[in-house]
C-alpha cells in the first residue's frame, strides 16, 4: 500500500518571502492605476470621473475599454498599435501575477518532512516561487506602469491624443 500524504493549508512566514508577495500586490495596485489614468486621457475625463466611473473594475475590463476608447479616440495607426501592443504586455503581467499569487498553498507532509507547495489551475502541485522571482515581476509590473504613465502625460500617447481632440 502507498504511504498517504496528507496537506494543510499554510501561510509562508519567510518574511522575504511575504515582502515580496506584497511588492507584487502593490505594483500591480500602481498598474491598475495607471491604467484608470489612461481612460481618463482617453476619455477626457476628470481625475474624480475617471476613478468613480472605473472603481472596482479588474485589469481585463480596464484594458478592454482602453482598447475601445483608443480605436475611438487614435483610429488606426502607429498610437493605436503601440497602445495594443502594451496593454497585451500588461495582460501577460497581470497573468504572471495571478499564477504565481493566487493559488492556494498548503504543505505536504510527507513521512519526515514538510514541504510548501502551490496549487496551479490545472491542479498540480509545485514548489513555490522564490522572493527574487517574486521581486522581479514586481519589478517588471512597475516598470510597464511607468510607461503607460510616461506616454499619456507627455509621450507618444499624449502626442497622438493632442492631435485628435475629443469633439466638444
Amino acid at each position: 500500500m502507498a504511504e498517504s500524504v496528507d496537506i494543510t493549508f499554510h501561510v509562508p512566514d519567510d518574511p522575504a518571502f511575504l515582502a515580496a508577495v506584497a511588492r507584487v500586490t502593490i505594483c500591480h495596485a500602481h498598474l491598475d492605476y495607471c491604467l484608470r489614468l489612461c481612460i481618463k486621457s482617453l476619455a477626457g475625463l476628470s481625475i474624480e470621473e475617471a476613478l468613480d466611473a472605473t472603481e472596482h473594475e479588474g485589469s481585463r475590463a480596464l484594458r478592454e475599454r482602453i482598447r475601445k476608447l483608443a480605436r475611438m479616440r487614435l483610429g488606426e495607426g502607429q498610437p493605436l498599435l503601440k497602445l495594443q501592443a502594451l496593454m497585451k504586455r500588461c495582460e501577460e503581467r497581470t497573468e504572471e501575477r495571478n499564477r504565481r499569487t493566487h493559488n492556494i498553498i498548503g504543505i505536504w507532509h510527507y513521512p519526515g518532512s514538510q514541504v510548501p507547495m502551490r496549487r496551479t489551475a490545472d491542479h498540480c502541485w509545485e514548489s513555490l516561487p522564490s522572493a527574487k522571482e517574486l521581486d522581479a515581476l514586481a519589478t517588471s509590473i512597475m516598470v510597464l506602469g511607468a510607461e503607460l504613465n510616461r506616454a499619456r502625460l507627455n509621450g507618444w500617447l499624449d502626442q497622438a491624443l493632442q492631435k485628435r481632440p475629443l469633439a466638444p
